[in-house]
């Protein structure tokens, strides 16, 4: 298994341990995305509709991260499966859309209707992704201060913000933090208590007020 694979399985596995609307999966499963849209990996297909297809096949795998099977193949396999899948499908559409001939109803007061006017819209669902660049906006302007207020150990070099920001997608290991700001091994150890019991909880109120939980 790739260096590449190995992370990602990782972070789907990880993900998978959170609830569903969970901050801490949609962290795991942002990084998946810019991992792999990093990688140049995926399947690509000069069609018009790819965008639309690449776009389905992330919203789809990024709402069941737990219907991916490593013992059968690779994340990025797993993707590009998907995404085939969603090719195929909007493939298909067109197809059946340039040989229909669309008609129209005449209503009794005379006013044309076009049939396709009266098909449902698509759900609207958030990007994953405009989800997390929002929120590093606010953590970056904390507008309020008060992740700069929010201290460990009374130390303000290591404050909310500063932790927040390096345990975005692709997070900072816990080790390397703790060696950047010199902390003794008793305060390294403390340190994800702390981000768990403080640092989250403001995250999941910004996100509250947002709508995203």
């Amino acid at each position: 298994m790739d260096e590449l694979n190995q992370k990602l399985c990782q972070l789907m596995a990880e993900a998978c341990t959170y609830p569903a609307l969970s901050l801490e999966r949609r962290q795991k499963l942002s990084e998946v995305h810019l991992l792999v849209m990093k990688s140049g990996k995926l399947w690509k297909e000069y069609k018009p509709y790819y965008n639309d297809a690449l776009q389905q096949m992330w919203e789809y795998c990024l709402q069941h991260p737990q219907e991916y099977n490593p013992t059968i193949g690779s994340v990025i396999s797993w993707l590009n499966y998907n995404l085939k899948k969603q090719l195929r499908r909007l493939r298909d559409t067109q197809s059946r859309q340039q040989q229909r001939q669309i008609t129209v109803t005449i209503t009794d007061y005379r006013q044309t209707i076009d049939p396709v006017e009266n098909l449902p819209s698509p759900p609207d669902i958030q990007p994953i992704l405009e989800i997390w660049e929002n929120t590093r906006t606010w953590v970056e302007n904390d507008p309020d201060g008060r992740l700069r207020r929010t201290l460990f150990r009374k130390r303000p070099d290591v404050n909310a913000q500063v932790l927040i920001l390096r345990r975005f997608p692709p997070d900072t290991p816990w080790k390397t933090i703790a060696a950047e700001f010199q902390l003794t091994p008793a305060e390294a150890k403390d340190l994800p208590k702390f981000y768990n019991r403080k640092c989250l909880p403001l995250l999941r109120k910004f996100g509250q007020s947002q709508g995203y939980i």
